[in-house]
């Protein structure tokens, strides 16, 4: 019977940790990035569920994540081409993967 409720208990963190995640395929033309002092890199207008379409780096991202993201969508912008986005739908939106398609 315990094992019974660990594995039920199990069951729905794990649905709960994946269901949390989302993710977009698009055309970032319209979304706007900004770079705040402290190498504080947000979006905003993206499409995403969260407010403004927001989206941020954890804390534990590098300052290259942060570059690569942002070579990514100038890049996807000025060829008109998709990108892929996975982020947490929680108060932060936190991105946890990006890439290009085209």
């Amino acid at each position: 019977m315990k094992k019974i409720i660990i594995a039920i208990v199990l069951s729905v963190f794990m649905q709960s940790v994946f269901a949390a995640n989302k993710n977009m395929s698009v055309v970032p033309s319209g979304w706007k990035l900004e770079n705040y002092f402290g190498d504080s890199l947000v979006v905003f207008f993206s499409g995403s569920s969260c407010t403004n379409g927001r989206l941020s780096f954890p804390s534990n991202a590098t300052v290259d994540d942060k570059n690569r993201f942002w070579s990514l969508i100038l890049s996807a912008k000025a060829t008109n081409s998709k990108v892929f986005v996975i982020y947490q739908d929680n108060s932060n939106c936190t991105l946890v993967s990006f890439a290009s398609i085209d």
